[in-house]
């Protein structure tokens, strides 16, 4: 990556941080989901940012929250008000914190996997998350169960992919089908747009977005070795290039859009650095 682009890269970095911390203590304010919350300051945290600069107030409305069985509102809720407790780094934390793990562990629903809740089909974005950001929930079984999940939904849905691969990398998992991953990356660069960004796939009639270009790239980053940088590039410099100036971008939820992009820029950072 030249000078120029790093610059750039830290600069759209920065202000997508300062604009999230800020919508941060708007949502506490309005006393909107708890979920929503504790998922932009999880991202945040994992693009870099001090938990000392998550509002306190974060970490009470959570323990708060939290039901006596240790989940809250649905399974989504729970992964993310759960992975905010252990990125908290308060030990006040941690009871709360393996208790919710607890009840992701016996809320699988009855093909082994997780959905939005007990009762629902298992979905790769709710499993892949759980893997991805909880691994030591995830056992060998559990990400069997995902590779024979997306072998039947392969080449379906950029996000899916990404965070297929994303589960893989983060549990070190090494698929039993033969070349599931290199054929995954393959898939997924195909799908690559020529603007850098990527859709729900190629051809959908909706424009490249944020969501789906950053889980995409994300997936990518997490198996550069079969990546041209060139790919990681442009997806980057697409995300870049539509920030808007306040940080954020056009997408229908303005705080998860711009918290997964803030991530992918963070990743993609470490990722030039090497």
């Amino acid at each position: 990556m030249k000078d120029c682009d790093r610059s750039t890269h830290f600069f759209s970095i920065m202000i997508s941080i300062s604009s999230l911390l800020g919508m941060l203590n708007q949502m506490l304010q309005k006393n909107l989901d708890l979920s929503r919350i504790t998922k932009v300051a999880s991202l945040l945290i994992l693009s870099g940012v001090s938990p000392a600069s998550i509002d306190k107030a974060v970490l009470k409305k959570c323990i708060a929250e939290q039901n006596a069985d240790g989940g809250w509102i649905s399974i989504p809720d729970t992964i993310w008000n759960t992975l905010f407790l252990r990125l908290s780094n308060d030990e006040s934390a941690l009871d709360r914190y393996r208790l919710g793990c607890n009840y992701l562990i016996n809320n699988r629903n009855k093909h082994g996997l997780w959905g939005r809740g007990i009762r629902d089909v298992p979905r790769i974005p709710v499993t892949g998350i759980i893997a991805y950001l909880l691994p030591e929930l995830v056992t060998h079984r559990e990400l069997e169960l995902l590779e024979e999940l997306w072998i039947s939904e392969k080449n379906s849905l950029t996000y899916k992919a990404g965070y297929t691969l994303l589960a893989f990398k983060s549990t070190h998992h090494t698929p039993s089908t033969t070349d599931l991953i290199e054929d995954t990356v393959e898939w997924l660069i195909q799908n690559q747009r020529l603007d850098g960004g990527f859709a729900p796939w190629k051809d959908h009639p909706i424009d490249s977005d944020v969501y789906c270009t950053s889980i995409a790239c994300l997936g990518l980053i997490a198996y550069s070795c079969y990546v041209p940088k060139s790919v990681i590039e442009a997806a980057t410099n697409w995300l870049v290039s539509t920030q808007l100036k306040s940080g954020i971008w056009k997408y229908h939820e303005i705080e998860d859009g711009a918290s997964w992009g803030l991530l992918c820029l963070s990743m993609a950072k470490r990722y030039s650095d090497q």
